[in-house]
């Protein structure tokens, strides 16, 4: 399996997890153009928002653990360890 095929599995599972939480566009957009670069297999692209969405996370990620209403937050520690997971990889 290929790291984008392996990023492509996992993509559809930290989607839901961060839409769940935010609707901000920055993170929708980067969310939409991590899927097109996926699907047009652009490592250049896909390192880019894979960056920015990690970085979105670092800058979330106290006010999601501490969030009464979150009730995921595996789901989101999930995801922000395959961000980093996904950014040493490519």
């Amino acid at each position: 399996m290929t790291k984008v095929q392996e990023l492509e599995i996992e993509y559809d599972g930290m989607l839901g997890t961060i839409i769940q939480y935010s609707c901000d566009p920055y993170v929708v957009s980067y969310l939409s153009k991590l899927k097109e670069a996926i699907l047009k297999e652009e490592v250049g692209m896909i390192k880019i928002m894979i960056t920015k969405l990690n970085d979105w996370y670092e800058e979330n990620i106290i006010d999601i653990e501490t969030n009464r209403w979150v009730v995921n937050l595996d789901s989101h520690r999930k995801t922000q360890r395959l961000l980093k997971e996904f950014m040493y990889k490519f």
